[in-house]
């Protein structure tokens, strides 16, 4: 069985509201996978709250949130923003390291801490690549770099949300079809949009929400379709970077801001949905490289570890 890997990423998406809604396909993985959450180890107490997540909002000198348990003898300093945590997903290393702690990405350590495609890559130039983005800034700061093979780039702001998620989804489902696509990268945006504008509590939020889910079913089924499908082993992780408050935004340290989660899937396997205990953001990009036989070199000073799918 031939290893390929899927990552999808959902901004803003509260792991709260995605159990009330109930989406089919997302349910559908985890209670086949596995699942868990956990608390960013940052945050700015009184930061302001971003009004999108393509805004630069000013630095604060307040505390950052508690560190969790396993980055205890760390005070890591950022906000709750997307920057940070597709940077942190991205690169398998907190903001401290990769020096993103906002959406300005102003001192990025992407040439010492490179996105898990681009090690990927590295490690296996025989395997093919691919990103498809609805937040252009991504890929202009070089969160997700010019290694990969294919990255497919549009920008949400320009022309519009919902718009661009469809064509990132409709261009990644086409990709997914052919032939190669060893390892998958996804970005869906409009939830975060939503959020900051309604909060995650409103119907646009819930609509928004089950479109992406059908955006995932798409994928999967695109999966299932391949003509070499029997002979290989799929696996699916979805994840998100932050969450929101009540009233939509983030930056700061609530429960509701700091809490992520971790979906890991195998196609035709059945976990019965596992607790995965605590996944981390950082732990996505090790788990893909793990899932295709790609061990970490310690020098690479990774704080993410593979999770047990």
């Amino acid at each position: 069985m031939k290893d390929k890997v899927l990552v999808v990423g959902m901004d803003g998406l509260r792991f709260d509201r995605l159990l009330a809604v109930g989406p089919p396909e997302l349910t559908g993985l985890m209670s086949r996978g596995a699942y868990g959450t956990s608390l960013l180890p940052y945050g700015e107490a009184t930061a302001p709250r971003t009004e999108s997540p393509g805004e630069i909002v000013p630095e604060t000198t307040s505390e950052p949130a508690e560190p969790d348990q396993r980055s205890a003898v760390r005070v890591i300093r950022s906000r709750t923003d997307s920057g940070p945590g597709w940077s942190s997903i991205a690169t398998g290393v907190w903001p401290d390291k990769h020096g993103v702690v906002d959406n300005a990405f102003t001192r990025q350590q992407f040439a010492k801490y490179p996105d898990f495609l681009t090690r990927a890559k590295t490690a296996r130039p025989d395997l093919d690549t691919a990103a498809f983005f609805s937040w252009a800034s991504l890929a202009e700061h070089g969160a997700f770099g010019p290694a990969i093979d294919t990255r497919f780039v549009l920008d949400g702001y320009t022309i519009d949300w919902p718009i661009a998620d469809k064509q990132v989804a409709e261009a990644a489902e086409r990709h997914l079809a052919s032939a190669g696509a060893d390892l998958t990268f996804v970005y869906l945006g409009e939830t975060d949009e939503v959020a900051h504008d309604l909060g995650p509590h409103c119907p646009e939020y819930t609509k928004a929400l089950h479109t992406q889910d059908s955006y995932l079913g798409r994928l999967l089924d695109a999966i299932r379709g391949r003509r070499t499908f029997a002979d290989e082993r799929w696996t699916v992780l979805v994840t998100t970077d932050h969450g929101h408050i009540d009233d939509g935004g983030h930056g700061g340290t609530s429960v509701e801001e700091r809490t992520v989660f971790v979906i890991a899937a195998t196609l035709g396997e059945d976990l019965g949905g596992a607790d995965l205990g605590g996944p981390r953001l950082v732990d996505v990009g090790l788990t893909a490289l793990a899932r295709l036989g790609i061990e970490p070199d310690p020098g690479w000073g990774l704080d993410g570890v593979p999770l047990e799918v």
